[in-house]
């Protein structure tokens, strides 16, 4: 009797085997569908990503390209297969696909589809359609016959809005973003401009805050390249069940901790100009952190505001610097106060914080934290005071 994995559930980054090879289809099917030996192997991309199984990913069987369920890896979706009722069941979320052996009807969200070959077994491998595999996962199909290729684009779910309420989930192919509600019901809030790289989905994360009672300010985290240099955030304002701002900042080998309330207001950052956004969607206040602080070139992280002053943080050396509107000056701090480099903490980050000011937001007090743990305070007048 052959074992079969009853459940395989792939959440994230799956298993994907690229520049795979694939082996030579089995010789029943083989004999099946008359390929000629020089032909390519059939090669399966979903969301531009090869995939392939252990029994050596797909091959042709009477004009219908097949799939091995060996192993089948999809990422994001789960794969199940009963060997009691002898049916595979595939869920996406949105969408959910079974079939059963010897049958070549399957059930796709409660619709009925007929296939052009059934659910088989073959020499001891058991093979599922891949149009299939593309209905069930939401999927839209595109096959190259010349170049036998196979190209599969479907949505890819990341937040916790996928299974918890009152939550957020995107789907980081094509950037539309959701909120699943209080009463358990999914919403779609409209269509982000967080298009992501599939290989990078699975470790996006997704926070909110409340602004107001129907406003929320989502933030979109989002790193790619090796060893994930290369991050993304994208800030959405959410009122009433809709987007109404968004903005995008990138950073390098960088996370900042943005602030993301002040006074009431979100907090929207794209590096560069920050906005005040009111919980009606109205922009109460712009300020351009690089002009100010008379680097236009570089970006920033802002991780305090007051009434006359900017805290910001330097993406390309982590150096706070303190934007003093009062006096029109931009501060490094770590240079006022007279701090040895050789004593901060390492790379990106300076040790030193915002700690709080006086009642009339005069002074401002900052910590450092030096390499070697030991803690200084410090202060500043704000406008020469």
């Amino acid at each position: 009797m052959i074992t079969f994995k009853k459940i395989m559930q792939i959440i994230g980054l799956s298993v994907l085997v690229t520049g795979a090879t694939h082996s030579p289809a089995p010789a029943a099917a083989a004999s099946g569908s008359n390929q000629p030996a020089q032909l390519p192997a059939i090669q399966i991309y979903l969301n531009n990503l090869p995939i392939t199984t252990s029994a050596g990913g797909a091959t042709l069987m009477n004009g219908t390209v097949m799939l091995s369920l060996d192993k089948l890896y999809v990422s994001g979706a789960t794969v199940s297969y009963d060997e009691h009722t002898r049916m595979i069941t595939i869920n996406n979320l949105f969408t959910t696909g079974s079939m059963k052996i010897g049958s070549r009807n399957a059930s796709v969200n409660g619709k009925q589809i007929t296939y052009s070959a059934a659910f088989q077994q073959v020499n001891k491998q058991l093979y599922i359609p891949l149009r299939f595999v593309n209905d069930a996962i939401g999927g839209s199909l595109d096959w190259n016959a010349k170049k036998r290729e196979a190209f599969i684009s479907y949505p890819q779910f990341v937040g916790d809005g996928m299974t918890h309420k009152n939550a957020y989930f995107l789907n980081g192919v094509d950037g539309t973003l959701y909120k699943r509600d209080a009463a358990g019901a999914v919403h779609s809030v409209g269509v982000s401009s967080g298009k992501l790289e599939p290989y990078y989905i699975a470790g996006t994360q997704i926070t909110s805050v409340k602004i107001a009672e129907d406003a929320d300010l989502v933030t979109i985290q989002n790193s790619n390249g090796e060893p994930a240099m290369n991050l993304s955030v994208y800030h959405l304002f959410v009122a009433k069940g809709a987007i109404l701002r968004q903005s995008k900042a990138n950073y390098w080998q960088f996370t900042p901790e943005d602030l993301k309330t002040y006074g009431g207001n979100a907090v929207m950052n794209d590096g560069h100009a920050v906005r005040l956004i009111a919980p009606d969607g109205s922009v109460r206040q712009t300020w351009n952190l690089s002009k100010l602080a008379g680097t236009p070139d570089e970006t920033y992280a802002i991780e305090a505001i007051g009434g006359n002053f900017l805290i910001a943080r330097s993406s390309k050396e982590g150096l706070l610097t303190l934007l003093d509107i009062g006096a029109n000056r931009a501060v490094l701090l770590y240079k006022e106060f007279g701090i040895d480099p050789l004593d901060m903490t390492g790379f990106k980050y300076d040790g030193i914080q915002f700690a709080g000011s006086s009642d009339d937001e005069s002074e401002l007090r900052f910590e450092f934290t030096g390499s070697k743990k030991e803690k200084q305070s410090f202060t500043y007048l704000l406008g020469g005071v």
